[in-house]
């Protein structure tokens, strides 16, 4: 089957128009990750992401009309010109990208959109479900194994972005293997597909709005236990200073499962993501395992958080929009401020997903770097509850899974503003 999207001039893609290449070949990825509490480095601002010891990492190309095996021979890396996303470890990341008479023909020799639309859910549908089920349950088994300290949460959810590559040279695909390449998926889309989506998607799909919020996020860890960190959720008090919202401290979130899919013929890839939230069951067990000569009660450590945010003022004109006075971003009794971020998010629901459009001014205090993201997050809360049911059956599974796989086609349809 064809493509019957609408046709996408290479000025919106800010693009160059690439080569024809020979077909590719080895595209498939699926593997475990076996060592324990893997980690790797997220994005320039030096955030360390953990994937759990059996961890799923899988990627795949899919067109739109659901053909995964019949790969288009005119495929090449290009670089990313967009302004969203400049470079990543100093280096301009590529992107897959297939010529524009190839994706002519699969436009103008399509079937009807909403068997295209079908076709697309069956395939990746087939390809993920076995590895969802797994990752719940292996990530189900940890949770029980640790549920006397923390309060475990885990998380499914579909994201929009572009997967980028990194340390090949542009150009043809060729008969080079994309089999072990290294990949960075951004979730920073541009100002207009936001725009897209709040028009479009959101009354299409009858997402109802919950809350519009403006917050100050800030993690604060301890010397003696780096892997844990405590978030404070802060608003501006009208004098310019921060007002503590919620505290909780969390171990580094961790990853469960991680699918990226390349969809070769429009401008947006996704990926599906299930992590689990780790949190402290309260502030004192977290002042426990950090140093027990530093417990003296709940309220001795809130004093000491709150004392680095009574210190903060919220400045427009500075990265993270907080600042500090000289040396205040550290407490006496070890404790500091190691990352602000300034976000304005606004919340959707429907009747089976969440919807969360994310503006975020992310500091690095550690690394003094900064990055601008603009995010579209699908939740699949329904989804979510159900996997983590005992004996679910899989009819149940392929159901809800296609469901929400519909979906984000719809969400890929209004990638047009790259």
């Amino acid at each position: 089957m064809r493509s019957a999207m609408s046709y996408i001039p290479p000025h919106k893609r800010h693009l160059k128009d690439p080569l024809t290449p020979t077909p590719l070949p080895d595209y498939l990825i699926t593997k475990s990750k076996k060592k324990t509490d893997f980690k790797s480095i997220s994005s320039a601002i030096g955030n360390v992401i953990a994937y759990s010891r059996d961890a799923i990492s899988k990627w795949f190309l899919i067109g739109s009309n659901g053909t995964e095996y019949e790969v288009p021979s005119s495929l090449s890396l290009v670089p990313l010109s967009s302004d969203f996303e400049a470079c990543i470890y100093g280096e301009k990341p590529l992107v897959l990208m297939i010529n524009n008479v190839q994706k002519e023909n699969m436009i103008t020799e399509g079937s009807e959109e909403e068997e295209e639309r079908t076709r697309w859910m069956l395939v990746v549908a087939e390809k993920v479900e076995k590895d969802l089920v797994l990752a719940y349950e292996q990530a189900k088994k940890g949770m029980e194994d640790h549920n006397h300290v923390y309060n475990d949460k885990l998380r499914l959810v579909a994201r929009l972005g572009k997967i980028l590559f990194r340390r090949l040279q542009a150009g043809p695909v060729a008969e080079r293997s994309l089999r072990n390449s290294v990949k960075v998926f951004t979730t920073n889309v541009p100002t207009s597909y936001i725009q897209n989506i709040k028009s479009k998607a959101v009354p299409r799909h009858e997402f109802c709005l919950v809350e519009e919020k403006v917050t100050y996020i800030l993690k604060v860890e301890h010397y003696t236990l780096p892997d844990a960190t405590i978030y404070c959720k802060c608003t501006m008090k009208e004098d310019g200073r921060l007002r503590r919202w919620t505290a909780s401290a969390e171990i580094r979130p961790v990853r469960h499962l991680v699918v990226d899919v390349s969809c070769i013929d429009k401008n947006l890839d996704m990926r599906l993501m299930l992590a689990g939230r780790r949190k402290i069951k309260t502030l004192t067990y977290a002042t426990l395992e950090l140093n027990q000569s530093f417990y003296d009660g709940q309220e001795k450590e809130i004093s000491n958080i709150q004392e680095l945010l009574d210190s903060a003022t919220v400045d427009p004109n500075v990265k993270g929009r907080l600042r500090w006075p000289l040396g205040k971003t550290s407490s006496g009794d070890g404790y500091s401020v190691f990352d602000v971020c300034h976000v304005r998010a606004t919340t959707y629901k429907n009747q089976t997903l969440g919807l969360k459009i994310r503006e975020a001014d992310r500091f690095n205090v550690r690394f003094g770097t900064e990055e601008i993201e603009k995010g579209v997050t699908l939740i699949l809360q329904d989804m979510n509850i159900k996997l983590q049911e005992q004996n679910i059956e899989s009819v149940c599974v392929s159901e809800m899974l296609r469901d929400a796989l519909g979906t984000i086609w719809d969400f890929l349809q209004y990638d047009d503003a790259f």
